[in-house]
């Protein structure tokens, strides 16, 4: 299971990488065409704002958390016996689950309310922007199983932080 769902993590790692090239390819051809012909895509600013950047964000998330790549401070957690950490450990990765689980559910009502809209937004352009806000349920619940899972690794006393990788067999 853990290997099926890292493979659609680093799917979601992927496509957050294609939307960086998508975004600067889209952000170049409006300059160069502004420039060139007075030409600038319309809506570049919108598509860029509500969805290469929320791409960029979101679906790489549950990676992250997943292979512990997030930004942390152990100024004392590298001290602790292996007993104190696994406890630790799993408290953290159950809070962080919680939360994103929160944060799956509250995101998910407002794509369903966008979608139920048909939200737009104007600017040199109408752009259809429901559609984006499906990504971040999408994201906080992948990192929600992911948090899950790494809560999961930490009761059987998997390793489950770069540390703990780095210094594995």
């Amino acid at each position: 299971m853990e290997r099926a769902f890292r493979h659609v993590c680093h799917a979601m790692m992927l496509l957050g990488g294609l939307s960086i090239v998508l975004m600067m390819l889209n952000v170049t051809l409006d300059v160069l065409l502004k420039l060139i012909w007075n030409a600038p895509i319309q809506g570049t600013v919108e598509i860029s704002s509500y969805y290469y950047m929320v791409a960029i964000v979101m679906l790489p998330m549950a990676l992250v958390e997943l292979d512990d790549e997030q930004v942390v401070v152990d100024l004392l957690f590298n001290h602790y016996p292996a007993w104190l950490q696994r406890i630790c450990l799993t408290l953290a990765c159950g809070a962080a689950a919680g939360i994103l689980a929160i944060m799956t559910w509250r995101t998910g009502q407002d794509a369903v309310r966008a979608f139920n809209v048909g939200e737009v937004v104007m600017g040199s352009r109408e752009i259809i922007v429901w559609p984006s806000r499906c990504m971040l349920p999408l994201g906080f619940g992948l990192a929600t199983v992911a948090s899950a899972l790494r809560m999961v690794m930490a009761l059987l006393g998997r390793p489950v932080t770069r540390a703990t990788h780095e210094a594995g067999p």
